[in-house]
């Protein structure tokens, strides 16, 4: 845009290219770009998605990657995995160039360049397809990989609200700690108190359902600078989509249901969520 307009632009911040089955990858951000999303996360659900979620990062210079393992995948995670995770952060191929977890350490040079977070990890209890014992062991262990690297973390929340503010209180000091609620599912009681421990809280096309009146209304108490968009592609098409698969393309319709809550232009929404995330996940510095 020129003249005294701010330039705006859109920033899916999670998306799962790797799960697309309507497009391929490539396809999928070519229609993004042409929408005007500038960048796409690509966010990791296992060491093998990770690893795919790097390779993407390397492939498209608008694609940023996050590592993580998904509640899901908890109950086989343990020290190996752990350690596995912690060898992608510092940009080496795999767990076999490392001969020890202290040496590998010993040699850090730097974090790999396009990984931006660690996630998505954290509770579901919808599915319990984990123990509750080893997802909250593995969101732990995330978390403090997290820390250690100055990353920040991608929490995924599933019918497990307390469960999952009790274990972030305990990291809300720490001074290398930042999170996003991905896919924020609660009411404005429950935004409210991931605001006052600090997090950011990401709507996905949720939001865009009649039958989703609570996370509107929490929508409508979180500040426009504490707003991540994001589609969670390929689920939850919004419901100009619904029924169909989810691409980055859509995270349009989720900004534009922002605005229609926050009685802001989608120009203004796009622009100030875009600077926070750019801010938050340190993009401009990962190009």
């Amino acid at each position: 845009m020129s003249g005294n307009k701010k330039e705006y632009y859109f920033i899916d911040t999670h998306a799962h290219l790797g799960m697309l089955k309507g497009k391929t990858p490539e396809k999928a951000v070519e229609d993004a770009e042409k929408e005007g999303i500038r960048y796409i996360i690509n966010v990791g659900t296992s060491l093998e998605d990770s690893r795919m979620s790097i390779d993407f990062s390397n492939k498209f210079t608008n694609v940023f990657a996050s590592i993580g393992m998904h509640p899901h995948d908890a109950s086989g995670f343990g020290k190996k995995e752990e350690f596995a995770l912690e060898v992608l952060v510092m940009g080496r191929g795999d767990e076999s160039e490392c001969s020890t977890e202290n040496n590998s350490r010993a040699n850090i040079k730097k974090k790999h360049s396009r990984i931006i977070a660690i996630g998505e990890t954290g509770f579901d209890f919808y599915r319990n397809l984990s123990p509750k014992k080893d997802q909250e062991e593995a969101f732990i262990s995330q978390i403090e990989l997290a820390i250690r690297y100055d990353l920040p973390v991608i929490i995924h929340d599933r019918d497990a609200h307390n469960d999952t503010l009790r274990v972030l209180k305990k990291y809300a000091g720490n001074k290398n700690f930042r999170a996003v609620m991905h896919c924020f599912s609660g009411d404005s009681g429950f935004a409210e108190k991931c605001l006052d421990l600090g997090l950011f809280i990401s709507f996905t096309g949720v939001v865009t359902f009649p039958s989703a009146k609570s996370v509107a209304e929490a929508a409508s108490v979180v500040p426009i600078d504490r707003i991540f968009l994001e589609t969670d592609s390929p689920f939850l098409a919004p419901q100009a989509k619904r029924g169909k698969e989810n691409y980055p393309e859509y995270v349009k319709y989720v900004a534009g249901k922002i605005a229609e809550i926050k009685k802001l232009s989608i120009e203004e929404i796009a622009f100030v969520t875009s600077k926070n995330a750019e801010k938050f996940f340190s993009l401009n510095r990962k190009l």
